[in-house]
């Protein structure tokens, strides 16, 4: 199954697609975070950093999925999908230019998506895992798991992310295949039961062990 774990800053991506891969033997494809160059400086300097940071995530995103192109059993904690959303809220912020802003689209749709050959490779999900949480919530826990780079971040910035997240869901969940689970409660393992159970109910051929 290719599962797409989806959801803004702060709403449990990673600690849920870990637990998802532990139950099922699924190969997770990982934000790549660590290995990009700019991500240190973005929070520091956003307007000078954003479009560098966001065209990496571009690339690095596009070599994941190639490599997983022929890989079944995979979760994406956090897809390419989302990238756009990242840039636009800069943009609305006022951290990226018109003129980045219009580049980075025009990069996206007219080379990053054609050389996918999308929609046919790139967005073929079995199901889209909506973490949706309110903005408050993800703000205490991006506060509480301490990461330094998002700590002096404006809550304007993750207000204006998580709007425009479900402003994406509004306008794509006909055209994919959402399970929208509420990320706002403590309790994990009620989160994962419904996950699971739907992953369960989705998988005709029986091949999940339960």
């Amino acid at each position: 199954m290719r599962i797409a774990i989806f959801g803004t800053v702060g709403a449990g991506k990673s600690t849920i697609a870990e637990k998802i891969a532990e139950k099922i033997d699924h190969e997770i494809f990982s934000e790549p975070i660590e290995d990009n160059p700019y991500f240190d400086s973005y929070y520091d300097d956003i307007k000078n950093n954003v479009f560098k940071t966001q065209i990496y995530f571009l690339a690095a995103r596009s070599k994941q999925l190639k490599q997983a192109r022929s890989l079944k059993n995979i979760i994406f904690d956090r897809t390419i999908l989302e990238d756009p959303i990242f840039t636009q809220v800069n943009h609305d912020l006022g951290n990226i230019s018109d003129v980045d802003f219009k580049t980075y689209n025009d990069f996206y749709e007219n080379v990053i998506l054609q050389t996918l050959s999308i929609p046919d490779e790139r967005v073929k999900f079995d199901i889209i895992i909506y973490l949706k949480i309110s903005t408050k919530k993800a703000i205490d826990r991006i506060k509480t798991r301490g990461r330094i780079q998002e700590q002096n971040m404006d809550n304007t910035y993750w207000e204006q992310l998580n709007k425009r997240y479900n402003d994406f869901y509004e306008k794509y969940k006909d055209k994919f295949n959402f399970l929208v689970v509420d990320a706002n409660t403590d309790d994990f393992e009620a989160k994962i039961d419904i996950i699971m159970n739907n992953l369960y109910k989705l998988n005709k051929n029986n091949t999940l062990k339960k």
